[in-house]
């Protein structure tokens, strides 16, 4: 009788292993397809809205058929000599399964200094403008009695964790040693010495230290504040966090 009760618990274990098994198999782990037609235009101009860099992409997923309308342009990063920029794309499916692809485009003007954040077609109205003109003037009187708050190097560290925290789980981890420093004036900087670690789901640290990206300048001769951004794209496409050094040229 023990010997059957043993026999039929082993069944039943198998059978529902066997079940566990084909229902993690159907579960949907993958994300959309995002292509970028080969008519779409790779010049960037710093005027671009997000439906100028949209236009041309597709995201596209096995399961739930086209999800172009989950597109986003997570960011823009532009190159150290400001003359090409790296749009990185972000689609997901109906199971929340993320897709990052990235995309170089040349630029038309030097892009030193530039901001990554992307306008959308709003932005460009009359109407709008009209607003924002009133709103800089309204501005300009206040920061005559406000000043920004100061930066500090605890302020920076927080600044990037939550950046990080932020992040998806395929997504690369960027850390630096510090993420704000000062250094007296005519000081050379060895910038690659800032990094700390870089954290990937599949490539190593080895290989994701070879694509770093630093963008932004400083001239360790001109007193200032001065930013540097660092970043990478792993091998599947997905951009890293843009970790900020901020250096205080004194």
């Amino acid at each position: 009788m023990r010997k059957w009760l043993i026999v039929l618990m082993a069944a039943v274990a198998i059978g529902a292993t066997g079940i566990l098994g084909w229902l993690y198999m159907r579960q949907d782990r993958k994300g959309p397809e995002i292509t970028i037609a080969e008519s779409k235009k790779n010049s960037y101009t710093s005027d671009m809205t997000t439906e100028d860099l949209l236009e041309g992409v597709k995201a596209v997923d096995k399961r739930d058929g086209d999800v172009s309308a989950s597109l986003t342009v997570e960011n823009v990063y532009p190159n150290e000599k400001g003359d090409e920029v790296t749009v990185v794309y972000v689609a997901k499916d109906n199971s929340n399964n993320v897709t990052k692809v990235t995309y170089h485009m040349t630029s038309e003007g030097n892009l030193m200094g530039f901001t990554s954040e992307t306008k959308t077609s709003s932005d460009n109205t009359d109407t709008d403008a009209e607003t924002d003109e009133a709103l800089q003037d309204e501005n300009e009187t206040d920061s005559e009695d406000e000043e920004e708050p100061e930066m500090t190097e605890e302020k920076a560290q927080e600044r990037e964790e939550e950046k990080i925290d932020q992040l998806n789980p395929q997504d690369p981890r960027f850390y630096l040693n510090t993420y704000y420093v000062e250094i007296a004036k005519g000081t050379q900087i060895d910038r690659l010495s800032y990094v700390k670690d870089i954290q990937d789901d599949k490539d190593s640290t080895s290989d994701l230290y070879r694509k770093i990206q630093i963008t932004g300048t400083v001239d360790v001769n001109t007193p200032g504040t001065y930013e540097l951004t660092y970043y990478v794209v792993d091998s599947n496409g997905n951009a890293s966090n843009g970790a900020v050094l901020t250096i205080v040229v004194k």
